[in-house]
């Protein structure tokens, strides 16, 4: 019950510093037309490193891994992940390596909803909601395109370790629980469009976030946590990336 108000009182108050934050950073930009991409990026190279802000929203699951148990267990005939919509809010901080690769970091906040569904023998279904809340630290490198007109292409690849504050892997009364780890490592990778504007660059990207960290915690007394050996997070993103 505490995991659950948790998450849902910092779902609806990530929404609203969210939904706050893009008014702000889109009111003082109505108005400006884009400027050429070759003056402006130029403007932006000659700086070492420069600060954005990202702005996204995540749908994610589970890859599930079955337990030797749930071979002979004679009560759930199946189990599968749903997927669930949520949300990030991050600070970017990139650095200019060379003029078409960039080294940057994404610290931030994540809100994950996701629902594994087990199928009972008897023909009925027990869902089990799964309310994520991690602060993440990306690191990404990424390769831009040359200038094509008034906008550049570019691809990115790291590595992401996160840090779930909801996770209720020491949680007592636990028999209807599915219990979860606190930390989770992951490998990110995506694509993306620069537009770069008079005062800032404004960056639409998809990205595809797959766990190779176990963020089950497995214990064979307890119903639906017996029957798994691992869950592995898998999330697909879609964000808005600011960069001054």
């Amino acid at each position: 019950m505490h995991t659950t108000n948790l998450w849902n009182k910092y779902h609806l108050l990530g929404k609203k510093i969210a939904f706050f934050l893009l008014i702000l950073l889109l009111m003082p930009f109505v108005g400006y037309g884009q400027k050429n991409v070759q003056e402006n990026d130029l403007k932006f190279s000659r700086r070492p490193f420069h600060f954005g802000i990202n702005l996204g929203f995540n749908q994610s699951d589970f890859k599930i891994i079955h337990s030797d148990s749930f071979i002979y267990d004679d009560s759930i005939a199946g189990i599968t992940a749903k997927s669930g919509p949520g949300f990030n809010l991050a600070v970017l901080m990139s650095v200019h390596l060379t003029k078409h690769l960039e080294l940057r970091t994404l610290p931030g906040i994540a809100f994950q909803d996701k629902t594994l569904q087990y199928s009972i023998y008897d023909g009925t279904t027990v869902d089990k909601k799964i309310g994520q809340i991690f602060m993440e630290m990306p690191v990404h490198l990424k390769l831009k395109s040359d200038p094509i007109k008034d906008f550049k292409f570019y691809v990115f690849a790291g590595f992401k370790y996160g840090f779930d504050v909801a996770a209720n892997s020491k949680a007592r009364n636990a028999e209807d629980l599915v219990k979860l780890t606190k930390h989770d490592l992951a490998v990110d990778y995506g694509v993306g469009i620069e537009f770069h504007f008079p005062l800032f660059i404004l960056s639409p990207e998809f990205k595809v976030t797959n766990s190779f960290k176990n963020t089950h915690a497995y214990d064979p007394f307890l119903r639906y946590s017996s029957v798994l050996q691992g869950l592995k997070n898998r999330t697909f993103f879609f964000g808005l990336n600011f960069e001054g």
